[in-house]
């Protein structure tokens, strides 16, 4: 791979992932010249079909509609309560167990959201009604305080509940809900090659 690579990518996967592989896709790569665009889902599913971006980084539980995918890798989601909550002495948890909860959620066109508001809708917890965050660092500030219970990718996990995390978290009991992480690019691109080389060096 040489050249441009314009690159579209949502937040709740670019600050975990793409600091850890683009030193090595550079070094691998050195004529490549990655082009970041960061937007949420439906933005940058327009910018690809109109040739704004070259491939996406993303869920691919997404509505994409006719494009070419690779799957990375699955990205289980966590519960994230604070150290005082009753599942926090819990070592798996299961979705009936999360019934009555207030869940903190994403706002609208976050792929995250989606998925969190699934487990939501299937466990019987409830989300937060007067509160969605534009960011999963704001979730988890606002579970650390006490707001609710928020749920995070794996992904996420080393930035954002570290050692010096208030959150204690958890897995879900297998099978785990889960997003898959995947690239999409158009059909018709005559990049697909160069695509499914960069796949070999974004899965950690």
């Amino acid at each position: 791979p040489s050249g441009p690579l314009r690159l579209g990518v949502f937040p709740t996967i670019a600050p975990y992932l793409l600091p850890k592989v683009l030193p090595t896709i550079r070094q691998r790569y050195p004529q490549l010249q990655v082009l970041l665009h960061e937007d949420l889902t439906p933005r940058l599913l327009e910018l690809l079909a109109h040739g704004k971006l070259d491939v996406l980084l993303m869920a691919l539980e997404a509505d994409l509609g006719v494009v070419s995918t690779l799957v990375l890798t699955p990205d289980p989601l966590v519960v994230a309560v604070p150290a005082t909550h009753r599942l926090a002495k819990r070592k798996r948890i299961t979705e009936a167990e999360i019934a009555g909860e207030q869940v903190l959620l994403l706002e609208d066109g976050h792929c995250l959201r989606d998925q969190a508001l699934q487990v939501c809708q299937t466990s019987g917890a409830s989300e937060v009604g007067d509160f969605r965050a534009s960011s999963l660092n704001t979730l988890v500030q606002m579970a650390a305080g006490g707001m609710g219970i928020t749920l995070l990718p794996r992904l996420a996990l080393d930035v954002e509940a570290g050692p010096l995390s208030q959150l204690v978290i958890r897995p879900f009991q297998k099978p785990e809900p889960s997003r898959t992480i995947g690239l999409v690019w158009r059909t018709t691109s005559p990049r697909e090659q160069e695509f499914r080389l960069l796949a070999k060096l974004l899965v950690l």
